[in-house]
């Protein structure tokens, strides 16, 4: 065995959970800082983002040090207040400085190329008389003409025309919606089983606090909304704790067991992956890991593995970075995989597979936090765990996405991400899902990256994406509108 693996028995000594410290991260629709995003998945398209400011408490209370100004932007606007209108905080080095806001590309409110509502310098966003002078078209009372419905007060979702499975979303010409179902609200993160017979298994609860499980909701598409609770994600210890518990929206099938984690407010930020045994109940437990932000299922040869983005694994506490657990062998091995690029990754970031081994491993950018991904070939993590040796990312290619991503999921060969920006509030404004195609390259260990191909468009934002999974080939998506939560399949078009 090599000096970088641990033995992980399963059972009791798999099931110790371990409160060792570092920092955590959560997850989507709206929170950002070196804890990346304190899991708001449930946030809806139009509502914001309140996990923020508690996240990046946890963040400070657990990492800041003597002689540091900052670990995180909301530290800077703490000791400094807001920053000057167009400009946003950022912690530099231990530093505040502050720096343009990040504009979320087309996302204009008047027509191409122009890129406002109107015309500098005049304040207006419209004609004469403009929407700020009786009658206006933006202000109560009126904002139209009675008995019209008011036409400045959210009310253009309400009329808009949504598809009843897409809702406002356009379908990109590669591909077709292969069928639905409805989903319940309360739904974190999705897993299915290998297929061709697909179970849908569900993170359910609140994104914030213990009552988190993983549910059965039955086989595709006959979806059960209430479905049958299987597991506890949070483990005994910390349920009966003080400290707050974030879920970290992730929920992986690796064929024979069920996978999802947490962290908690606790100093240090630790936090759990709660393993769920499908064929031996009595023999699931909690394994101990420090910010363990995504994970997913890898499978080359005869390894079979889960990566865990994140800080610590069981007794394997190298900092951060991707760490797997191989669970082809008995006991359990964890083993520190692959390093992010030195002076490039600030935080943890979103992990996927595709699925002819490729991953996706991502981090938070030192810089501006936003998310970035490198993609790694089969027998290079292989490769990895074999020599004890983790591989440094900075060595391997880059998805180049153009903008921010808050989602990532494994899509047939290939992967989505689910791009767009943060607004001047921290909510994440979408403006599509794009598929990249992974093949190896001349070399087993070299991957060659497609281009950008758009999978859903987003017109408005009426219509929101709360989950990316994938269900053997197929890639599933939970959106959300005013019809309600639902779960669309969509297949590449033949």
């Amino acid at each position: 065995m090599s000096s970088g693996v641990r033995v992980v028995r399963p059972g009791s000594a798999f099931g110790r959970v371990l409160l060792e410290a570092h920092l955590p991260v959560g997850a989507e629709e709206g929170v950002r800082t070196p804890m990346k995003y304190a899991d708001v998945k449930r946030v809806g398209a139009r509502s914001k983002s309140l996990m923020f400011a508690t996240a990046s408490l946890v963040l400070a209370v657990a990492t800041t040090g003597c002689g540091s100004e900052c670990v995180d932007a909301f530290d800077c606007r703490s000791e400094n207040g807001a920053a000057p209108e167009g400009q946003q905080w950022s912690c530099v080095a231990e530093k505040c400085e502050t720096r343009p806001i990040q504009q979320v590309p087309e996302e204009d409110a008047g027509t191409e190329p122009e890129p406002d509502s109107g015309t500098e310098p005049e304040p207006d966003a419209g004609t004469e008389p403009d929407a700020g002078t009786e009658p206006d078209a933006g202000t109560e009372p009126d904002a139209g003409t009675e008995p019209e419905p008011d036409a400045g007060t959210g009310l253009p979702c309400e009329v808009a025309t949504h598809d009843p499975v897409l809702g406002t979303l356009q379908l990109g010409a590669s591909f077709v919606a292969a069928g639905s179902a409805a989903l319940p609200e309360d739904v974190l993160a999705l897993a299915t089983s290998p297929g061709p017979v697909y179970t849908v298994y569900a993170v359910r609860g609140s994104s914030m606090g213990v009552d988190l499980g993983m549910f059965s909701l039955g086989i595709w598409p006959e979806l059960q909304t209430d479905g049958t609770k299987l597991f506890d994600v949070v483990s005994p210890a910390d349920r009966a704790g003080t400290a707050t518990v974030f879920s970290n929206g992730y929920l992986v099938n690796d064929g024979q067991r069920l996978f999802a984690g947490y962290t908690t407010s606790a100093t240090g930020a630790p936090g759990s992956v709660a393993m769920y045994d499908l064929a031996t109940p009595a023999s699931s437990s909690y394994l101990s890991s420090q910010a363990n932000y995504s994970a997913a299922s890898f499978v080359s040869g005869a390894t079979r593995m889960v990566l865990v983005n994140g800080f610590s694994l069981e007794s394997t506490t190298d900092g951060m970075g991707i760490y797997g657990l191989v669970t082809s062998e008995e006991p359990f091995q964890t083993a520190r995989l692959a390093q992010f690029p030195a002076g490039e990754a600030g935080a943890s970031g979103f992990t996927a597979v595709a699925d002819n081994g490729i991953a996706f491993l991502g981090y938070s950018s030192s810089v501006d936090y936003s998310n970035k991904g490198r993609v790694v070939a089969p027998v290079v993590l292989t490769a990895a765990l074999s020599s004890g040796t983790p591989v440094d990312l900075g060595t391997q290619p880059e998805v180049v996405v153009g903008s921010d991503f808050n989602a990532t999921s494994g899509f047939g060969n290939g992967v989505v991400v689910k791009r767009g920006g943060y607004d001047e509030n921290w909510a994440f404004v979408s403006t599509d899902v794009s598929r990249y195609a992974l093949s190896l390259g001349g070399e087993p260990s070299e991957v060659a990256i497609g281009e950008r191909t758009p999978v859903l468009t987003f017109a408005d934002q009426c219509t929101s994406v709360k989950q990316l999974s994938n269900m053997g080939p197929d890639l599933l998506v939970a959106i959300e509108d005013k019809n309600g939560q639902r779960l669309v399949r969509i297949q590449e078009a033949q």
